[in-house]
């Protein structure tokens, strides 16, 4: 009945990390396609009206916010979800190797570092 007080999924706890690693990776490569392939450059629109130069620039500072205040913070967010993920596994897996280790020795497994 002990054994049924906590029951963590280390293979699940994996898979998450795995997965993050791909949206992170998925992340970094829509982050590249709005630094490079979203380039507007002079002339693109046409030439000799006077709207075309505010377009450029309000194109501009729209690609600059969406890589700064989107891409950047949700990469970010990302990245520290995956960090902890993985901490959190290693924890999990550290206190199942030292309650396994304890119970074959017969001691208690009462000095967890994680606490």
């Amino acid at each position: 009945m002990a054994n049924d007080s906590y029951r963590v999924d280390l293979d699940r706890l994996d898979e998450v990390v795995k997965k993050l690693n791909n949206v992170l990776k998925d992340m970094q490569s829509a982050s590249g396609k709005a630094k490079s392939g979203t380039h507007l450059p002079d002339g693109a629109l046409g030439k000799g009206f006077e709207e075309e130069r505010e377009l450029r620039q309000t194109h501009g500072a729209m690609k600059d916010f969406i890589e700064q205040h989107v891409l950047n913070k949700l990469e970010s967010l990302i990245d520290d979800l995956q960090k902890k993920t993985t901490r959190t596994h290693g924890a999990y897996q550290d206190q199942e190797q030292s309650t396994s280790n304890a119970l074959k020795n017969g001691h208690s497994s009462s000095q967890n570092k994680y606490s």
